[in-house]
């Protein structure tokens, strides 16, 4: 027995000299944690892009631009990635598509989209140009008019504020057309009772918060607006 567990130590020996001699004794340990890794797979890297990507595999579009979000969980299969122009989004999710925007971003990613389309005319003066608001409103509209946006109150006042820049002399012709498309949206009714989107319900009311929207005096919307429409822009 004693011989036995004499020549397992001796057998054991000999294989640790030979790996000694073979990597020296750092080379043998590290050979060891070498075993112990594992290889990533190429769908674990964490992908950047400034345009949209369509993930084949799912007909899931992503945007996971660092400008727009955190983009540290966006991982998607090389072979299952398609490049999109950012300006031609819309063609992709239009009517019965296939395709849809990732749920857990697509509200960022619809008001960037919106506000690409806007054009400042004069930036001291705080003024847009007429058809690039139609533009972004046209935007908003798609936006909420998808589920998971359906109840995004952010989009919604963006998409209130903007109608009011088109109609800046009329706060009325501003609010029957807030209200005329949120009729034709079918949005959720809760937007009636929830402030500050109630106001449009009392002429009063949306008269005094359109004087503070377009206003050009301190022009605080206006100026505001203008930051984040370069820094949309500074994305792509």
């Amino acid at each position: 027995m004693e011989r036995r567990q004499f020549l397992s130590v001796i057998v054991k020996a000999v294989g640790l000299t030979g790996l000694v001699k073979s990597y020296g004794f750092e080379g043998a340990v590290a050979w060891a944690e070498d075993k112990a890794k594992v290889t990533p797979s190429p769908s674990q890297g964490v992908w950047t892009s400034k345009q949209p990507v369509l993930n084949t595999n799912s007909n899931v579009i992503h945007w996971p631009n660092p400008g727009l979000y955190k983009a540290d969980d966006y991982r998607v299969a090389p072979q299952n990635s398609r490049t999109i122009d950012t300006d031609e989004w819309e063609k992709y999710i239009e009517g019965d598509s296939k395709y849809r925007f990732d749920k857990r971003r697509s509200g960022v990613i619809y008001e960037n989209l919106a506000l690409r389309e806007i054009v400042t005319e004069d930036e001291s003066a705080g003024t847009f140009d007429k058809d690039s608001l139609n533009k972004s409103i046209e935007v908003l509209t798609v936006a909420v008019s998808d589920l998971s946006q359906s109840r995004n109150w952010r989009l919604y006042d963006l998409l209130e504020r903007l109608i009011s820049l088109k109609h800046e002399d009329s706060p009325e012709k501003a609010r029957i057309e807030f209200i005329e498309v949120m009729k034709a949206l079918k949005a959720s009714p809760a937007w009636k009772t929830r402030d500050p989107l109630s106001r449009a319900n009392d002429s009063g009311k949306f008269s005094k918060w359109h004087a503070k929207t377009v206003d050009k005096q301190y022009a605080q919307y206006r100026k505001q607006l203008i930051i984040r429409v370069k820094s949309e822009n500074g994305l792509v």
